[in-house]
């Protein structure tokens, strides 16, 4: 099945436009269904990848994820006579791809093809010692060996432009940290940029999707493992600091675990008490049935960066997380009493 569908896609190339080969089995192209990106020519969110014994088609633009086969269907009928001819012909059964079929296609993880390469900002690993938003993360305790998670622009205006000029938003030309989203299969799909030099005058963070996707951003999807527990913060920064964590990018942790699918999943809300939607939402999160953490008495600082530079170790911080998580009427319970204190 494999020979077949790594032989009829070969003959498909011409077209899928700006088709690459990347490895044996992995090809990327722009997406011929969705036509990807208008204002970006050379955007390319279309893949074909292997999958066990197949080859299986998945656009990160317009979510199709189908067979090779339903591709071919799609895009040219007589080549598509010859590769069920040729799938009968050697055994191969093609009953299931007669008709085409739209899957929910599991995660597979490409690797990253490139690092993220923009004209108006670079990654803050390269910056010298001395420049402000590298001295602002040494501040805030990023590790330095996660630097180059992180990008610098002095102009965060012209970087959205440059990677999303159809975003519709009004951007203010200054400097910031820029956060990048990436999906499960490691594609840009996102960018967040915390102010450095304005964060009194504008926005704190102003936030941008790189694509047409409806899908919730969701900050570490290219670096959790899905077969461990996940954890789940408000922050991108404060997920830095913890095992195998993504970030909601804001306080709807909810619906963020909604979109991961993982054996375990642990909501992390920030540490206030004194807010009332915080306490809402933890509630609603109790209720639901997830595993919620409920903050001990002692514990300074609002979220997990703040923990951080106040003193406590990552080891202790994940220590704190696994001795004071709960679900059902235990959390219940917990959260009447921290509420009150």
């Amino acid at each position: 099945m494999l020979s077949t569908d790594l032989k009829f896609t070969l003959l498909l190339s011409s077209k899928f436009e700006k088709f690459q080969r990347k490895s044996d089995y992995l090809f990327n192209c722009r997406c011929p269904l969705c036509g990807d990106s208008q204002q970006h020519k050379n955007k390319m969110r279309g893949y074909i990848y292997r999958k066990s014994n197949s080859l299986f088609y998945k656009c990160h633009n317009c979510g199709t994820g189908t067979t090779i086969g339903s591709i071919i269907k799609q895009l040219d009928s007589n080549l598509y006579k010859e590769y069920l001819l040729e799938r009968y012909t050697t055994g191969e059964n093609v009953s299931h791809i007669s008709v085409p079929k739209l899957f929910n296609i599991a995660p597979i993880r490409f690797g990253k093809l490139n690092d993220a390469i923009f004209e108006n900002a670079e990654r803050c690993d390269s910056l010298p010692d001395t420049h402000f938003c590298k001295i602002y993360l040494t501040k805030r305790k990023v590790p330095t060996s996660l630097f180059d998670k992180l990008y610098f622009t002095p102009n965060y205006k012209k970087l959205c432009d440059e990677v999303y000029p159809n975003h519709n938003k009004e951007i203010v030309n200054d400097a910031r940290l820029v956060i990048p989203f990436y999906d499960e299969w490691n594609s840009l799909c996102g960018i967040s940029g915390r102010a450095l030099t304005s964060a009194k005058l504008q926005l704190r963070y102003v936030t941008i999707k790189t694509n047409d996707s409806l899908n919730k951003l969701i900050y570490g999807l290219d670096r959790v493992d899905f077969k461990k527990p996940i954890k789940i913060v408000e922050g991108p920064l404060d997920s830095l600091f913890l095992n195998n964590c993504l970030a909601s990018g804001d306080s709807s942790l909810i619906q963020t675990a909604k979109n991961v699918s993982a054996i375990e999943k642990i909501l992390i809300f920030d540490n206030e008490k004194r807010n009332k939607d915080i306490v809402k939402l933890m509630k609603d999160a109790i209720n639901l049935g997830h595993n919620v953490v409920i903050w001990p008495d002692n514990i300074q600082g609002k979220d997990i960066n703040e923990m951080v530079m106040g003193g406590l170790s990552l080891s202790e911080i994940e220590t704190i997380i696994s001795n004071n998580t709960f679900k059902n009427i235990e959390a219940h319970t917990k959260l009447l009493f921290w509420k009150k204190v």
